[in-house]
């Protein structure tokens, strides 16, 4: 198994999982912003709530377990945040619609949906208002 692809959890401290939330809302605020019934600018939006929902699982499960993921492989985020009691026992479903999303929003030349763009926007703040409970 290559390096690239093998999974890694490493331990955090209280102020680097604030910071990972503070990011996760900054990544949220500005994917708010700009979502609109603009494809391009939906698919910005999309692209930053990926990115808001992984930050904002790296706080909770920093702040929860004391340790976070550090892979390239997202999905280990993914089994992590499962082991947190959450309060939304649906979160790991959430990270994971996100995840499956990731390659088209930062990679795709074909624009996301604008449904679709909302959806992941509204997933990335479920997972942050989880991490704003700590």
């Amino acid at each position: 198994m290559s390096s690239r692809r093998s999974g890694r959890v490493i331990a955090c401290t209280t102020a680097e999982c604030r910071s990972r939330r503070d990011q996760a809302r900054a990544f949220l605020e500005v994917a708010e912003l700009v979502l609109s019934e603009d494809r391009r600018e939906a698919h910005v939006a999309a692209a930053l709530a990926v990115l808001a929902g992984i930050a904002a699982t790296d706080a909770i499960c920093g702040f929860s377990l004391g340790k976070w993921s550090r892979g390239q492989d997202h999905n280990q985020a993914a089994h992590l945040l499962g082991e947190v009691a959450l309060r939304d026992t649906t979160l790991p479903a959430k990270l994971r619609r996100l995840l499956a999303d990731k390659d088209a929003a930062h990679y795709s030349p074909n624009l996301i949906t604008i449904d679709a763009a909302k959806a992941m926007v509204r997933q990335a703040a479920a997972l942050l208002t989880e991490a704003d409970a700590y």
